[in-house]
């Protein structure tokens, strides 16, 4: 672990016990650790977090190894581009292919039961079609396997590539910017309401370490432990609706329990 990694989170522990409260009040960073750990949360668990994504990458020759950008979360899948006869080099369909095919299997005329030209097509000549290239594929290097690492964001291709300048597509999922998380109306609650819980830890961790205050009236008791207690509750309310799925029937957030 680097060293300003490691003194990140010991900040960031430091903090969570009310580090740096000296007025009995949160300071503005924070109100910004509070933010970041309720997004943090919700990355964790939501699936909602992530979208979509098709990226281009060039293939450079004799190299295996590529650093994709850090909101790249995980890459599902890899197809090559481009068609031929054959379609060993893409992933198109080749008509060519779907017309041989046609011409050998399908029945031209009522009676006729020999192969011949001519032919009606129909879901067969699909069917037939894609066995064929699925196997052509896999035998002349279509299908790439690969390896993700989703922390260090290497990808590795386990293959040679001799040529430059081919571009392949990767199907991956990438994190969605924290504006649009908090923007979305389904999700700004949740993060709201965990943000207010984890404040109130925090402000209760504070307090806790004055029982009383003194003053002109004998002194006032700090409400240090109610306020944590508060805190913990309401952090196990929410910890709950993610658990029960909340609004995934109604088309909101869904989340990977994990």
């Amino acid at each position: 672990m680097s060293v300003d990694v490691k003194q990140k989170l010991i900040k960031e522990v430091q903090m969570m016990l009310g580090s740096g409260i000296v007025d009995l009040e949160p300071d503005p960073e924070h109100w910004e650790f509070v933010v970041q750990m309720a997004l943090d949360r919700y990355r964790q668990r939501s699936s909602n977090a992530l979208e979509e994504s098709f990226i281009f990458l060039t293939i450079q020759a004799d190299t295996a190894v590529y650093t994709l950008p850090p909101e790249v979360q995980e890459v599902r899948k890899i197809y090559r581009r481009g068609s031929g006869s054959g379609g060993a080099t893409g992933v198109g369909i080749d008509p060519f292919n779907q017309a041989f095919i046609n011409n050998m299997y399908m029945i031209g005329n009522p009676g006729n039961t020999g192969m011949q030209s001519g032919g009606t097509g129909f879901l067969a000549t699909y069917e037939l079609s894609m066995q064929f290239q699925n196997t052509v594929g896999t035998m002349f290097g279509r299908e790439v396997m690969f390896t993700w690492n989703p922390v260090s964001k290497k990808l590795t291709l386990h293959r040679k590539f001799t040529g430059t300048g081919e571009e392949i597509l990767l199907w991956a999922y990438n994190d969605k910017p924290d504006t649009m998380i908090i923007q979305d109306r389904l999700a700004k609650p949740w993060i709201r309401d965990y943000a207010v819980a984890k404040a109130k830890v925090i402000i209760g961790e504070a307090r806790s370490k004055f029982s009383q205050i003194a003053g002109p009236q004998g002194g006032s008791t700090l409400n240090g432990d109610s306020m944590k207690q508060e805190g913990i509750a309401e952090l196990e309310r929410l910890e709950l609706e993610m658990t029960n799925l909340i609004d995934q029937s109604t088309g909101g957030y869904g989340f990977v329990i994990g």
